[in-house]
């Protein structure tokens, strides 16, 4: 039932992420394991207080504070650290990429203050139009229940994009004046083609979501009566890092979003910790 859809989504991972360079530090992936990193999530979203920890002080990304890992990358998702009924989505297991974000060969791409309102969404529309000195990513997914035919699974993808000190919290600002810009709602195409998108910003601010930004991207098509939907939340994770999780498009707005943002800011204070 799921076969072209789900096939669809995946490629679509796979090629936002391109060929896999490096590995991260996991284990095998046991239930257990994976149940760990739901209680990681959970302190995250409390503050480090749901399993008997104290929250943490600081700034943005629920009190992250202005450091990075020594190794951008070890700040990812790993298979240790994700929700429970989560994968990798990646040509290797724990395989992570590192993708330039510019070169003297690629022509320079409008900022984000002026960038086209339909890349709002695209993949890793962040990291085009705010290149950052260093971008980590991993694909993420959820498979569809079996026993659950509205289930349509879920699929994702985590980055972590690295910025001179305070350049972090300029691209939250100029994102949200992006979507203001580009708030509509605007017709694109005609006839059967037509489709009216609109464009929202959405404050974070509860827990280690705090200070970061829900961007929801809505194409609706009156002939079909169908919604796609992209949603991407940024967060400042410290004063040069934001942790980017963007989902594929999707039919209905699910809770695995903000679920693989929890656990993703989550495994950066666990590499923090070191």
């Amino acid at each position: 039932m799921y076969g072209r859809r789900w096939w669809w989504a995946a490629a679509a991972v796979a090629v936002v992420l391109g060929a896999a360079v490096g590995c991260s530090e996991g284990g095998d992936g046991s239930g257990a394991a994976r149940k760990a990193g739901d209680a990681a999530a959970t302190d995250a979203a409390t503050g480090g207080t749901a399993s008997g920890g104290t929250a943490s002080g600081g700034t943005g990304g629920g009190g992250v504070g202005g450091r990075a890992p020594q190794v951008l990358r070890d700040g990812l998702l790993t298979k240790l650290r994700l929700p429970v009924g989560f994968t990798l989505n990646t040509n290797e297991v724990e395989s992570t990429t590192t993708r330039a974000p510019g070169g003297p060969t690629r022509p320079s791409p409008e900022p984000l203050a002026s960038m086209p309102c339909d890349d709002i969404g695209v993949s890793a529309f962040v990291t085009r139009h705010a290149p950052p000195l260093e971008d980590v990513a991993v694909g993420l997914q959820r498979s569809p229940a079996e026993d659950d035919v509205e289930d349509l699974g879920w699929f994702g993808q985590e980055s972590l994009d690295r910025y001179p000190p305070g350049r972090a919290a300029r691209v939250i600002a100029e994102l949200r004046a992006a979507a203001l810009r580009c708030a509509g709602p605007v017709a694109r195409g005609d006839g059967s083609d037509r489709t009216e998108r609109t464009v929202t910003a959405e404050p974070l601010d509860v827990g280690p979501l705090g200070g970061g930004l829900l961007l929801r991207t809505a194409d609706r098509s009156d002939h079909l009566g169908l919604t796609w939907v992209d949603r991407t939340v940024v967060l400042p994770v410290g004063d040069d890092v934001l942790l980017i999780i963007q989902e594929v498009v999707s039919e209905q707005e699910s809770p695995d979003l903000l679920r693989a943002a929890g656990a993703a800011v989550a495994a950066y204070r666990s590499a923090l910790a070191g």
